[in-house]
């Protein structure tokens, strides 16, 4: 009896500690609970900020001189007002605009539509004030323009689609799947679960250990690494022609080619940069607090360069109130060299429909071998956002009567020749080459298949070539160590011996050359654009 007592005692305490032991291994870790809060992302404030709002921001200039903008003058206390609007039913963000800057006035709006930046023309004027002149090789240009300049841009797509994430109050996909890769690649003994809050602190042997565990998971998920850089990238491989498939499989090659990382490799990092601090604390209580904290240093072996960066978060409470911070700060001092220094400060609060921030900047550098001031800079912003249910914000309609594409001023990639507005036949077109209009005996003509062809001598020798007429039909162009062979009414040319092919052949008229000007924007690197009958010609 007494066995039988024994065993079934025995039988219980095995049992319960099954049972224990299951239940234990069915709580989530630390790590489980961040990464279950990056799948399960909650913005925490209203979504309609990022569906229909109202920014009202001042922006004041506290310092601001230094030998690196003493010609712009006495900027110092200059005034910027900003009022933002956006109506993301419409994918369109209207800000106005109003500056104070040495007494001049500047007023004028910028919009985003779709997958164009709209600007008034008094933008680039303000800009020009500011040291910054787009339209520097050829004044006129601007003068000349409508009352509407844009460029097109298919990234800004990607702004209205994270729009919709945030009103949806989740994390854009592309960043859940980054964030989720990285700390899935830091080791699990780096994250506590005590008191009702999750910690995840890294002493330089984390950091260390983290590298060479990320460096291993790219190594070993190459598909799911392409996919997260294509996603994060995919509307600036479609501007340079590159499909999303052809990018995954770059990446992927590239990620192949790449030579193993040992450990005592990765030590060589420490030995560069000093991890003081990086700490992540979140509440698991509702509305409680959330704080970050990354301090790093880093030092030349032989200490010819140092520097530090800082970084703090900190929130807490709900939607209805929620306040927070963040500093940033950092400084970079090379000892026969510059030395700079920087540092924002912002105070945020949210109530329910309403938020409100403070924001403070200054940065400064110096020349350590002169003690020159290269720049001190210092600004304050105060801004007030409100969500608005009934804005509505309606963008211009762009045509060609009412405004002038400026893409060429903003290069990207691949581009060669931007034609705007629509191209038409033009009586009398002229030339500019470098912001100087030339005097030609023969003008541009513009081709049925919309190509513009010009007066080859003319042009040619403006941009620096040399230019010989070989009997009976050809033309010889040298520039630099390139020879470039044109044979009138034929449909190929050659340059440095190697033939290539013309859109349109090169002809007579009334005894002079002319050229198309896709021959100088392939062999001469120069940009073309066709503004109000005339073609704009930079090198």
């Amino acid at each position: 009896m007494l066995r039988k007592s024994l065993f079934n005692v025995v039988l219980a305490l095995v049992l319960c500690f099954t049972v224990v032991l299951a239940a234990e291994a069915a709580q989530p870790t630390a790590k489980d609970l961040v990464i279950d809060s990056i799948k399960n992302f909650d913005l925490g404030v209203d979504k309609g900020f990022y569906e229909k709002s109202q920014d009202e921001t001042s922006i004041k200039i506290t310092d601001f001189d230094g030998s690196l903008v003493k010609e712009l003058g006495h900027v110092k206390g200059a005034s910027i007002d900003l009022l933002s609007q956006l109506d993301a039913s419409n994918n369109a963000i209207k800000i106005s605009y109003t500056t104070d800057i040495k007494g001049n006035k500047h007023n004028g709006h910028i919009y985003l539509k779709d997958d164009k930046v709209i600007l008034t023309k008094d933008f680039f004027s303000l800009l020009k004030e500011l040291g910054f002149d787009a339209f520097k090789n050829n004044p006129s240009l601007l003068e000349q323009s409508n009352e509407y300049l844009y460029s097109s841009n298919e990234q800004l797509k990607s702004v209205w689609e994270q729009m919709i994430s945030y009103q949806n109050q989740q994390l854009p996909g592309e960043y859940k799947e980054l964030l989720l890769f990285l700390v899935e690649a830091i080791p699990d003994q780096y994250f506590n679960l005590s008191n009702n809050k999750v910690t995840l602190q890294l002493d330089q042997n984390g950091v260390e250990e983290f590298i060479y565990n990320l460096l291993a998971k790219v190594k070993g998920e190459q598909e799911r690494v392409a996919d997260i850089i294509v996603n994060l990238n995919k509307y600036n491989f479609e501007q340079m022609g590159i499909s999303p498939e052809q990018m995954k499989q770059d990446i992927i090659s590239g990620i192949d080619s790449m030579p193993a990382i040992s450990r005592e490799q990765i030590k060589l990092f420490g030995s560069f940069v000093k991890v003081n601090d990086f700490t992540y604390e979140v509440s698991l209580l509702p509305g409680g607090p959330k704080n970050f904290n990354m301090d790093l240093g880093f030092k030349a072996p032989d200490g010819s360069v140092e520097g530090q960066l800082t970084i703090t978060v900190k929130s807490v409470g709900t939607k209805d109130n929620l306040e927070g911070s963040y500093n940033i700060s950092g400084n970079f001092n090379a000892l026969n060299g510059p030395q700079f220094d920087f540092s924002l400060a912002c105070l945020y609060n949210y109530e329910a429909e309403i938020a409100y921030a403070d924001t403070t900047v200054q940065a400064g550098a110096k020349d350590n071998t002169t003690g020159e001031v290269l720049l001190n800079f210092g600004a304050t912003a105060n801004s007030t956002t409100k969500v608005d249910t009934n804005l509505v914000v309606n963008a211009p309609a762009l045509n060609a009567a009412n405004s002038t594409d400026i893409t060429s001023l903003i290069p990207g990639p691949q581009q060669e020749i931007i034609v705007t507005p629509p191209i038409v036949e033009e009586a009398e077109l002229k030339v500019v080459v470098n912001g100087n209009t030339l005097k030609t005996d023969v003008t541009p003509s513009i081709k049925e298949n919309k190509l513009i062809m010009v007066p080859a001598r003319a042009v040619l020798e403006a941009l620096g070539c040399e230019v010989k007429w070989i009997k009976p039909n050809e033309v010889q162009i040298i520039y630099g160590d390139k020879t470039i062979l044109v044979i009138i009414n034929e449909t190929t040319y050659t340059a440095n011996g190697l033939e290539k092919a013309l859109s349109v052949p090169a002809y007579l008229e009334a005894g002079y050359t002319m050229i198309p000007v896709d021959l100088i924007i392939e062999e001469l690197g120069a940009k073309t654009e066709l503004v109000h009958g005339t073609v704009v010609i930079t090198k």
